[in-house]
C-alpha cells in the first residue's frame, strides 16, 4: 500500500500545488477581476438605443449590438486611440453582433454608423451617434 502511495507523490503534489494557487486567485487581500457588464444596443431608424453609455474605466463590457431594421445595415464605430478602444463592426439588417470593450482612460467618447449610399447623407449625418462616458473605476 505504500508503494501505491510513493507512486503517487508527484502527481498528488502538483494537484495540491495547483489548488493552493487557485485559492489564492480567489484570495480577499487579492483584486477580483472586474466582471464584465453586458450592454445591449439596439440600431435602427439611424439611430442608437441607448445613445449614451456610461461605464467605468478597466471595466469589461460586452455590447450587444442588435440591428432592428429589415433592410438596412449599419456600423458600430468607435475610435479613441487614447482610450484603447478601436471597433469597427458591422451588423447586418436582423442581425445581432456582440462585441467586448475595456477602456483604459476616463473621458467622453463618440461611436456612430459609418455606412454611406451615394448621393445620399451617411448615417451619421442622419443622427446615427452617440456618446460612450468613461468614469474613473469605482470602489472596491
Amino acid at each position: 500500500m505504500n508503494r501505491i502511495f510513493a507512486a503517487q507523490g508527484p502527481l498528488f503534489r502538483a494537484l495540491s500545488g495547483i489548488l493552493v494557487a487557485g485559492s489564492l486567485l480567489n484570495s480577499p487581500g487579492l483584486p477580483a477581476a472586474t466582471p464584465t457588464r453586458n450592454i445591449p444596443v439596439k440600431m435602427g431608424d439611424y439611430r442608437f438605443l441607448p445613445d449614451r453609455i456610461t461605464v467605468q474605466t478597466g471595466q469589461t463590457v460586452q455590447l450587444e449590438l442588435t440591428n432592428t431594421d429589415s433592410l438596412t445595415p449599419h456600423n458600430f464605430t468607435l475610435q479613441a486611440a487614447e482610450a484603447g478602444l478601436n471597433v469597427d463592426v458591422d451588423v447586418r439588417a436582423g442581425r445581432t453582433e456582440v462585441v467586448d470593450i475595456t477602456p483604459l482612460a476616463s473621458g467622453s467618447y463618440k461611436f456612430y454608423c459609418n455606412k454611406k449610399l451615394l448621393f445620399l447623407k451617411s448615417h451619421r449625418d442622419r443622427g446615427m451617434e452617440g456618446t460612450l462616458v468613461v468614469g474613473p473605476p469605482g470602489p472596491e
